[in-house]
C-alpha cells in the first residue's frame, strides 16, 4: 500500500522518506540475504560432523578439477552434474576406499539445526535427498551415439565408447540435532539414506558450542555495513563461503582460499568442542544400516581394532520418552582396557528392520543378535587402513538369553 501511494503522489513528505528507506532496507536485505541463524548453525554441523569421520576415509571435494566430469561450480558452491540437472553440494566427501562388486563412493552430508520445541526432521527432507541421488546416480553413459557413417549392416555389438567408463555411487547422509519423525526413518530405511541422529546427550557439548557460535556470528552478521556492492564480503555467499573455509582449514588442517581471520575467535569454541570429541567412528551394522559411534576412549577404540583377533561386543540399550533408544556397545579386545560405543537408533528404525514385528525384552534380544551379531567398523589415514568386524559375544548373549527366561519363568500367572 505505501509503495502504491508513493509512487502516486499520496505521500506526504515524511511517509516519503519514511517508504524510501524501506524500500531501501528491503532490497539490501534481499541483496545480501542474511542467513538464518537455524541455516546457519546446520552449516555448522555439517562441516563438523564431515571433519569428525575424515578417518572414516572421508575426503572433502571443494574443487571441480577433483573431477570435471561431474562437478562445476557457481556462485553459491560446489554443484553435481545429475541426468536432469545440476545440484548443489555444501559438503560432498569421496570416500577412499572402495566396496568389492560396487562403485566408489561419494557422500553429501547435509545437517539441519532443530532448537528445542522445534519439529523433527519429516519425510520433505529426506524426500529432497532421495530426489537428489535419484538424480546424480543416473549420469553414467559409456557408448557414444551412432552416426550415418557407420557401415551397413552394422550390429548392436558395434558402438564407439562415450564419456567416462566408470561412475561413483552417490550416496546422502542427513543429520538432526532434534532426531527424525517415524514416517522420515521409514522413507530413509526404504531409499538408503543414512540419518545421523546427534539429539542424545553424548554431544551436548557440541550442541552447546554451535548453539553459541551461530549465535555469535549472526550478531556479527546483523551488525555488517549493508551499504557495500552486490559482490561485498558481507553477501550471503561470500560469508559462507569465508566461514565454511575457515572452519575447514582449522579442522583439516590443510589451507584454503577464502580464509578470513576476523572469523577464528567466534569458531574458536566449535573447533575446540570438535577436537576434544577427536573423532567419531563410522560402523555398517550386519543389516546393513550406517551407525556413527561417539566412543568414551576413541583411543582404545583404535587399539581395539588393531587386535589380531576381532574384538567382542556386547551390545545394551534404554529407551527414552520420544521413544527413541540410546544404544551402547561395549567393547574388548586383548590389546586394550574396554571401552564403550555410543549411538542411537529410532525405534520406529529397528520396527521397519523387525521382520517379526515382535515387542518386549526378547524382541530386543533378537534385535540385538540380528543387527548387532557383527558390525564392521572403518578407519582410513594415510598411515594405516583397518577395517574391523566387531562380533557380538556369543556366550554374552546366550547368558542373557537364560536370566531373561529365568525372570519369565519367575512372573506370576497374569
Amino acid at each position: 500500500m505505501h509503495l502504491y501511494r508513493l509512487f502516486h503522489g499520496k505521500l506526504g513528505a515524511e511517509d516519503s522518506i519514511r517508504s524510501v528507506s524501506s524500500v531501501e532496507k528491503t532490497i539490501t536485505m534481499a541483496r545480501r540475504a542474511v542467513i538464518s541463524s537455524g541455516g546457519l548453525k546446520g552449516y555448522l554441523l555439517e562441516e563438523v560432523v564431515a571433519s569428525l569421520i575424515s578417518k572414516a576415509g572421508y575426503r572433502l571435494l571443494t574443487d571441480p578439477q577433483d573431477d570435471p566430469h561431474d562437478l562445476s561450480l557457481m556462485g553459491n558452491g560446489l554443484q553435481v552434474r545429475g541426468r536432469g540437472g545440476y545440484h548443489q553440494a555444501d559438503v560432498l566427501g569421496e570416500l577412499s576406499w572402495a566396496p568389492a562388486f560396487g562403485n566408489p563412493i561419494r557422500l553429501f552430508i547435509e545437517a539441519k539445526w532443530r532448537g528445542e520445541g522445534r519439529a523433527k526432521v519429516g519425510i520433505p527432507e529426506v524426500r529432497h535427498a532421495v530426489g537428489i541421488l535419484q538424480d546424480v546416480n543416473q549420469v553414467l553413459v559409456t557408448v557414444g551415439p551412432r552416426t550415418a557413417a557407420m557401415k551397413v549392416g552394422s550390429n548392436s555389438e558395434d558402438i564407439t565408447s562415450g564419456g567416462r567408463c566408470y561412475c561413483y555411487t552417490y550416496r546422502y547422509a542427513l543429520c538432526s540435532t532434534l532426531g527424525f519423525t517415524s514416517g522420515a526413518q521409514a522413507y530413509a530405511l526404504a531409499h538408503q539414506v543414512a540419518l545421523l541422529d546427534l539429539s542424545h546427550e553424548d554431544y551436548d557439548e557440541l550442541r552447546g558450542a554451535i548453539d553459541a557460535v551461530g549465535d555469535s556470528l549472526q550478531g556479527y552478521i546483523e551488525g555488517l555495513d549493508d551499504d557495500g556492492p552486490v559482490d561485498s564480503p558481507t553477501t550471503r555467499n561470500s560469508l559462507l563461503r569465508r566461514i565454511r573455509a575457515t572452519l575447514r582449514q582449522e579442522l583439516w588442517h590443510v589451507p584454503f582460499e577464502d580464509y578470513d581471520h576476523r572469523f577464528l575467535s567466534m569458531l574458536g569454541p566449535l573447533i575446540t568442542a570438535t577436537r576434544e570429541i577427536s573423532e567419531l567412528f563410522v560402523g555398517v551394522s550386519a543389516t546393513g544400516f550406517v551407525i556413527l559411534f561417539k566412543a568414551d576412549h576413541p583411543d582404545r577404540m583404535i587399539r581395539h581394532m588393531r587386535a589380531d583377533a576381532d574384538p567382542e561386543t556386547s551390545v545394551h540399550f534404554r529407551t527414552h520418552e520420544d521413544g527413541s533408544s540410546r544404544w551402547e556397545i561395549r567393547v574388548s579386545s586383548d590389546r586394550a582396557e574396554p571401552c564403550k560405543l555410543f549411538f542411537v537408533l529410532p525405534d520406529a528404525m529397528l520396527r521397519a528392520l523387525d521382520d517379526k514385528q515382535e515387542s518386549g525384552p526378547r524382541a530386543a534380544m533378537n534385535l540385538k543378535e540380528q543387527h548387532f551379531s557383527r558390525v564392521t567398523v572403518y578407519r582410513i589415514t594415510d598411515e594405516k587402513s583397518m577395517i574391523c568386524s566387531l562380533k557380538l559375544n556369543r556366550d554374552w548373549l546366550a547368558n542373557a538369553r537364560l536370566q531373561l527366561e529365568s525372570r519369565n519363568r519367575r512372573k506370576p500367572p497374569s
